[in-house]
C-alpha cells in the first residue's frame, strides 16, 4: 500500500538515505502546491509561490522528522502531517502579506485611475478551529468505518487531493461513478451531522 511505502521510505531516510527523501518529496509534492495554490486568492498568488511555501513545508518537516518530533505511524499520518505544516507556512505567509504596510489589500490595479482600492476578494478561506477540525475528521473516520471498501478508497483519495480522473482511472471505473458515490458519501455526512442537531 502507498501508506505504508512512504513510513518506510521515511524510515530509510532516517537511517542516512538521500534517494528515499528525494522519493517523499516527489510523492506528494504537487498535491502539496495543488493545496496551497487552491488557498490563495489571485491577488496573494502574484506574491506568494505555492512551490516556496511546499519547499519551506519540506524543510520543516525534514528537520523535524530528522529530530523525531514527529510519529508517522499509521497510513495517512504523513499525509495529513505535510498538510498540516503546508497549511501553517501558507498561513504565515498571507498573514506577512496582508500585515499593514505590506497588505496586498492595499495594492491597486494597473489602470484604476481614481487610485481607489475597491473591494477586496476574500484573501484565504477561514481555517477551521481545531476543534472543528478535529470534530470534522471524528465524522469521517466514522464515516469510513461504514463505508464498503471501494467507496472507502475513494473517500480517502478524494482527501489526499486525488482529482476525479485520477481517482477513476485508480479504481477502474467512470468518473460519473466517482461523482454519485461522493455525493452519496456527502448525503451520509449530511444526515450524520442533521441527526446529531
Amino acid at each position: 500500500m502507498a501508506d505504508e511505502l512512504s513510513i518506510r521510505l521515511l524510515a530509510q531516510w532516517r537511517n542516512g538515505s538521500q534517494q528515499a527523501a528525494e522519493e517523499l518529496f516527489r510523492r506528494y509534492v504537487d498535491r502539496l502546491m495543488a493545496l496551497a495554490r487552491g488557498r490563495l486568492s489571485e491577488q496573494l498568488s502574484r506574491r506568494i509561490d505555492p512551490e516556496d511555501v511546499v519547499q519551506s513545508a519540506y524543510r520543516s518537516f525534514f528537520v523535524g522528522a530528522r529530530e523525531g518530533r514527529f510519529a508517522v505511524e499509521r497510513g495517512g499520518d504523513l499525509w495529513r502531517l505535510l498538510v498540516a505544516i503546508t497549511l501553517h507556512k501558507l498561513k504565515d505567509q498571507v498573514d506577512r502579506h496582508t500585515a499593514d504596510k505590506r497588505s496586498v489589500a492595499a495594492e491597486r490595479a494597473l489602470g484604476d485611475q481614481q487610485g481607489l482600492p475597491g473591494i477586496q476578494p476574500q484573501l484565504l478561506s477561514r481555517e477551521p478551529s481545531p476543534l472543528e477540525a478535529l470534530s470534522l475528521w471524528d465524522e469521517v473516520e466514522q464515516l469510513l468505518r461504514q463505508l464498503d471498501p471501494m467507496a472507502r478508497q475513494l473517500l480517502e483519495m478524494r482527501l489526499q487531493g486525488y482529482n476525479l480522473e485520477e481517482i477513476a482511472a485508480a479504481l477502474r471505473c467512470s468518473e460519473r461513478t466517482v461523482i454519485r458515490v461522493l455525493k452519496r458519501i456527502k448525503q451520509q455526512l449530511e444526515e450524520r451531522r442533521t441527526a446529531k442537531c
